[in-house]
């Protein structure tokens, strides 16, 4: 497989100068510009119209209304088939060259139907992304606070401190980069679209984990994510938190039994709640503030 059957798509909501940077680093990666679609979620601010003259050669897909964020992915998808999709947030780009090529390179294993790069900061540290299932032996590993104790090797599965130091097949990945091979795409019928914004990337993984498709994370493959360029112009820190959170737990509930569902969310809301506390003692009002929203999200009666 490589790029001239790959599909990238970008979405846009106000981001133009980013996502005009995303699309260049694509195309510094040997993406043709034919095999690129950037998808304006209804910006109003001239972002369409700096598209169609600045990507003369990529699909522009204009929607009228601000649809969120996994509906206007899966219409760029529909826009162009391809055999793989990657999708790359606008505040995104890729970093190393030949990482669009050893993300590809991954679908080489017939059982990979996902695959995710290694994120960087703006300052090239590390920006952790692979995370495990939320289940209630994971999210009480976390809560605890015990999970910076679990050895390197096993942390993928139970906590978020893994080095990322080496390619292998995980359960799941905080996803601004993610390459879906065109077959498992196609299975899973897209984002899931309940949910205006977030967890769509981790309902993704296991969507593709029940399909009999594995998510590989590659290490050689980096990315820089700046994050939060479309958010921080919609929501503050909290109200973010709170929708990522109402998010994260709907798509448990999706996931897994009532039991173990109310289980593995109060155990997530547990341990916001202790770091709320924690925060407010050392006067921390902002972090606070953000980990009492998480609370609030986690503890809502529909999720969403």
């Amino acid at each position: 497989m490589n790029s001239a059957t790959l599909t990238a798509v970008l979405l846009n909501w106000r981001t133009p100068d980013f996502t005009l940077r995303a699309v260049r680093a694509l195309i510094d990666q040997g993406v043709p510009p034919r095999r690129i679609v950037v998808v304006d979620n209804a910006s109003g601010d001239g972002s369409l119209q700096r598209f169609e003259k600045e990507l003369s050669e990529s699909t522009i897909v204009a929607l009228e209304e601000n649809v969120g964020f996994a509906r206007a992915i899966n219409l760029g998808a529909q826009s162009l088939s391809g055999d793989a999709y990657l999708f790359v947030n606008s505040d995104a780009f890729a970093h190393s060259q030949g990482s669009v090529g050893r993300l590809l390179a991954a679908f080489e294993d017939p059982a990979v139907g996902l695959a995710v790069p290694r994120l960087l900061n703006e300052d090239l540290t590390l920006q952790p992304s692979v995370v495990p299932n939320s289940t209630p032996l994971a999210e009480l590993v976390r809560a605890s606070g015990i999970s910076r104790l679990v050895p390197n090797r096993y942390q993928p599965s139970f906590g978020t401190h893994w080095d990322h130091s080496e390619s292998r097949m995980i359960q799941a990945a905080i996803g601004p980069v993610i390459v879906v091979r065109g077959a498992a795409w196609h299975g899973l019928g897209g984002f899931d679209e309940k949910a205006f914004m977030y967890a769509e990337d981790l309902d993704l993984c296991r969507r593709a984990e029940k399909l009999g498709w594995r998510v590989r994370f590659v290490a050689d493959a980096e990315f820089v994510h700046v994050g939060r360029a479309s958010a921080d112009q919609r929501w503050s820190a909290p109200e973010r938190a709170e929708r990522k959170a109402r998010a994260e737990a709907a798509m448990i509930r999706d996931h897994l039994g009532p039991v173990r569902a109310r289980l593995t969310i109060g155990l997530m809301a547990a341990g916001v709640g202790g770091r709320a506390m924690l925060h407010a003692a050392r006067g921390r009002k902002l972090a606070a503030r953000t980990h009492s929203a998480w609370l609030r999200g986690y503890l809502h009666p529909d999720g969403r």
